[in-house]
């Protein structure tokens, strides 16, 4: 199992169109995909905290920063996918499941492993994005054209809805 992910991971990385069209109709993709947010999270924390040391700045809370970048990422991606669902299969008529998009968009978030990696959190957030346009292309069998449009469609209500969530978890994980 772990080699399967691990050889999935480095494919979804290459952007590999194969990747993408084998983890959308594979459910067992789903249970790899939140592997795959959890090891981005905890990179993205041990990141975090490496950047503050060298930076000269307080570690801070690291189980905290985990915990929370791990929820925050979880829901974020869910909302996400969802709305990208939404939008490409009832504004462009685009053929997919709920899941499809999760499992796709999921794998997308492979690069997250090099969070771990300090001060190149921007380079690693590009590529990112590059991958969950990849994904979502897969994932709704769109054009590249019609696929970013489904994608910037959904970013605005997705970042409301992302800093309404904020703004209520935060206080809750202290």
């Amino acid at each position: 199992m772990a080699q399967v992910l691990w050889t999935r991971m480095k494919r979804a990385m290459k952007l590999e169109d194969a990747l993408y069209e084998e983890v959308e109709h594979d459910p067992q993709a789903t249970h790899q995909s939140l592997l795959i947010i959890g090891f981005a999270s905890a990179a993205q924390a041990i990141g975090r905290g490496a950047e503050r040391v060298i930076l000269g700045r307080p570690i801070g809370d690291i189980l905290a920063v985990s915990v929370s970048g791990f929820i925050f990422t979880v829901i974020g991606l869910a909302l996400w996918s969802y709305l990208l669902y939404f939008i490409g299969t009832r504004i462009l008529k685009a053929v997919a499941t709920p899941q499809e998009v999760w499992r796709t968009t999921g794998f997308a978030r492979s690069p997250g492993i090099f969070f771990i990696i300090p001060l190149i959190g921007f380079l690693v957030n590009i590529w990112i994005l590059v991958a969950y346009v990849k994904a979502a292309k897969h994932a709704l069998d769109l054009t590249t054209g019609k696929t970013l449009l489904a994608a910037l469609v959904s970013l605005l209500p997705f970042l409301i809805l992302q800093g309404v969530l904020t703004a209520i978890i935060s206080p809750l994980l202290g």
